[in-house]
C-alpha cells in the first residue's frame, strides 16, 4: 500500500473498495505515523464541515463567466483557422494536381508534330477519282425483296443460296413477306 495523502483522503471519503479499504486498516494498524495522519485529516476535515457556507460575489461570478466565454470563443476561432488553413491546403493541392495532369495531358498532343496534309489532298484531286455505282441490280435486305425485275441468273443464286441453309428450329418458317429474325445454319 502506497503511504500518501491521496490514500488517506480517499480512505476518510470512504472513496475505497472494501478489499482496499481493508487492506488500508491493516496498514494503519501496523504504522503509527499513517494512523496519526489520517486522524489528523479526520479533525480538519470535521472542522472545515462546520465552516458556514457564503456565496461568491456578483463580480465575481461575472468575471469567471466572463473568462470561460472568452476562452470557449479563443478555442473556437482558433479551430475554425485551422479548418480554413486545411481546406486551402486541400484545394491548393487538388489544383496543383489539375494543373500537373492537365500540363502532361496537353504536352504530348503539342509536342508531336502537325501531319502535312497538302500533299495528300493535291494528289486526291490531281487523279480523277470516282465515285463508286453499284450497276448491278440491288438486293434490299428488308425480307427477301428485291428491286427492278429479277434475271433469272439472280433468282438462281438466291435459290442456290437459300438451299444451303437449314432452319435451326421449326418454329420459325421463311415467307416473302415475313419480317421475323430466323436461325440458321449454314452447311458446306
Amino acid at each position: 500500500m502506497i503511504n500518501n495523502d491521496e490514500g488517506c483522503i480517499r480512505y476518510l471519503m470512504q472513496e475505497m473498495d472494501p478489499a482496499e479499504e481493508i487492506e488500508f486498516e491493516r496498514e494503519m494498524l501496523n504504522n503509527q505515523d499513517l494512523l496519526i495522519e489520517v486522524e489528523s485529516l479526520r479533525r480538519t476535515y470535521k472542522k472545515l464541515g462546520k465552516l458556514p457556507l457564503i456565496n461568491p460575489p456578483n463580480d465575481f461570478i461575472e468575471q469567471v463567466k466572463q473568462n470561460a466565454v472568452r476562452v470557449q470563443k479563443d478555442q473556437t476561432h482558433r479551430s475554425k483557422i485551422i479548418f480554413i488553413k486545411f481546406a486551402k491546403a486541400v484545394a491548393s493541392a487538388a489544383a496543383a494536381i489539375l494543373i500537373v495532369s492537365t500540363t502532361l495531358y496537353f504536352y504530348d498532343y503539342f509536342k508531336s508534330t502537325p501531319i502535312d496534309n497538302t500533299s495528300t489532298i493535291q494528289a486526291i484531286q490531281n487523279s480523277n477519282v470516282q465515285p463508286w455505282v453499284d450497276k448491278n441490280e440491288i438486293i434490299k435486305f428488308a425480307g427477301t425483296e428485291y428491286s427492278s425485275a429479277p434475271s433469272k441468273e439472280f433468282d438462281e443464286e438466291i435459290n442456290h443460296s437459300l438451299d444451303k441453309l437449314k432452319l435451326v428450329d421449326n418454329k420459325a418458317g421463311f415467307t416473302p413477306n415475313n419480317k421475323k429474325v430466323v436461325l440458321v445454319r449454314v452447311s458446306q
